[in-house]
């Protein structure tokens, strides 16, 4: 018989679609209904997939939120003051949001990629 999944798994099933989701409010409203339920239903499968051990769905869950990572990077360097403009001040709902996903991001990337997390999806 199957151990149970360990607590730090189950969040991390129900919770990273957190850090891709994680942007400022201006930009959550203007989001429409498709890319929601896209993206809801992406993260579903793999979370799916995750509480039923299948191994790539972790190689999926490292990709994900590695490339989380890369792309707030890259959007940081170009939005990370008002207007665009050089000389105008930071933004803070940018960076600070952005810096947010990137920490979650990092901590779910950690956590998965632990040997016994590994095991795990044997």
């Amino acid at each position: 018989m199957r151990k149970s999944l360990p607590l730090g798994l189950k969040l991390v099933i129900f919770l990273q679609i957190i850090p891709v989701l994680l942007l400022p409010p201006a930009t959550l409203a203007s989001m429409g209904v498709v890319p929601w339920v896209v993206t809801v239903a992406l993260f579903g499968l793999l979370g799916y997939n995750l509480w039923h051990r299948r191994a790539w769905s972790c190689i999926a869950t490292v990709f994900v939120q590695g490339f989380s990572i890369i792309v707030r990077l890259l959007a940081l360097v170009g939005h990370a003051v008002q207007g665009g403009q050089p000389g105008n001040p930071l933004d803070i709902e940018i960076v600070s949001t952005f810096i947010l996903s990137m920490i979650i991001s990092a901590i779910v990337l950690y956590y998965v990629d632990q040997p016994d997390v590994q095991l795990l999806m044997i």
